[in-house]
């Protein structure tokens, strides 16, 4: 692996630390150790220099004030932006000091070609380049240099990457060319979008893979990545077989949406595949098996699993919640009263949910409603939740008896 730092005020510590960490949760692994940009200056300065002597490369003296000036003069007259240099061929370009850059011919009629691994064939006008940067000094090389080096020392066959490097492939090119190493082969992958189409920034949120750490678990966010700008034949699918399954030139050149609701969807398909042990290990939660099975099948967020606390705490609720449509108070505290009585009389350790489900249905009759309501409020505090039956085996008989008692006691008051 290696970071890519010449960039010195956006290279940090923390931000490496982040690009390590997310790799690591999502199971992404590399051979070796991993290596830096700026632990490979002396190789840069080697190459600059060998430009220089070679005179593919000058000093370019212009100040700071003049290259503005020249930019905003071009941005009025709807030119591309370059630097054609009057250094290049002079004297004072010879000499040491200043930004380096490459040295393009401007008057070239050539157009600089490749095939993209993933939008085919992509041309360039040399002349519109102009005479680009790739070193502040021989001893400080700029990115569009670093990379070009260590991906020829790395040996590096394919250079996949973002489509917004499209526009810097002809610069590498050239570099190649320069220094006589072999051209790889270039694949720009379509960007990544904000639902309104824009591309994928801070202002939508945290964007950071370790962002996601909280809610998402790492083979799902896996999933979902792989399969955004790709068409796989099923939608849940390991890393593995993603891997057996891909296809360089298959990948969609349009950019892709992130669906935070498919997002949620494919981690609530690997949520429900966890076993109890593995999801109480993940949540910190203290609950029995049978309660496991209820939040998973619901859950499409980790965090989320806050919002099923009555599976392991009594619920909070008014007494209105306990009606059932305009049913009086003594009617529904009787229908609690029966539903109780069921449930004392349920063998837990002998009968199944299935027994008691039918008992209490014989209870309801044809106003299951007057039944099943209340009883759900009582056991969950809550309008929505799993059914009582099922709420009665993950909590556990005793525990059921005591909620059902309280919400009698609520309708005594």
């Amino acid at each position: 692996m290696r970071i890519e730092d010449t960039d010195k005020a956006r290279s940090t510590k923390e931000s490496e630390d982040n690009i390590i960490e997310a790799l690591t949760w999502l199971g992404i692994n590399w051979d070796g150790e991993v290596t830096r940009s700026t632990d490979n200056q002396p190789r840069y300065q080697e190459l600059l220099e060998k430009l220089l002597k070679e005179e593919k490369a000058f000093y370019c003296h212009h100040s700071q004030e003049e290259l503005e000036a020249e930019r905003k003069q071009q941005e009025a007259d709807k030119l591309p932006p370059r630097h054609v240099c009057d250094h290049k061929h002079s004297e004072q370009g010879r000499q040491t000091g200043g930004i380096i850059r490459l040295l393009v011919d401007e008057k070239s009629d050539r157009v600089i070609s490749f095939d993209d691994g993933v939008r085919g064939h992509v041309e360039f006008k040399q002349s519109l380049l102009g005479d680009f940067s790739i070193g502040r000094s021989v001893s400080d090389a700029l990115y569009h240099f670093a990379v070009v080096v260590d991906d020829a020392d790395m040996e590096i066959t394919h250079v996949l990457r973002g489509e917004d490097h499209i526009s810097n492939t002809p610069k590498h090119i050239l570099i190649y060319e320069a220094l006589g190493l072999p051209v790889p082969i270039f694949a720009h992958l379509p960007l990544i979008l904000a639902p309104d189409r824009s591309k994928m920034s801070k202002r939508h949120g945290d964007t950071a893979t370790t962002a996601f750490k909280k809610d998402y678990l790492p083979e799902a966010l896996i999933n979902f990545l792989g399969a955004m700008s790709y068409t796989f034949s099923k939608e849940i699918l390991t890393k593995e077989e993603m891997v057996v399954k891909f296809e360089l030139a298959k990948v969609h050149k349009s950019g892709a949406i992130f669906d935070v609701k498919k997002l949620n969807w494919v981690n609530s398909q690997y949520i429900r595949k966890l076993s109890p042990a593995e999801f109480k290990s993940l949540t910190g939660l203290r609950v029995s098996d049978a309660a496991v099975a209820l939040i998973t099948e619901r859950l499409e967020k980790l965090s989320d699993a806050q919002e099923f606390s009555y599976l392991w705490s009594e619920p909070i609720y008014e007494s209105d919640l306990l009606i059932w449509k305009d049913t009086q108070t003594h009617i529904i505290k009787e229908s609690l009263e029966r539903s109780k009585g069921v449930i004392e009389n349920w063998d837990s350790a002998k009968e199944d949910v299935a027994v008691l489900k039918y008992r209490l249905d014989s209870v309801a009759g044809n106003e299951k409603g007057l039944v099943y309501w209340p009883l759900r409020v009582a056991l969950s505090g809550k309008d929505k939740s799993p059914g009582p039956v099922e709420l009665a085996l993950a909590i556990g008989k005793e525990e059921t008896i005591k909620r059902i008692e309280q919400a009698i006691a609520k309708l005594k008051t």
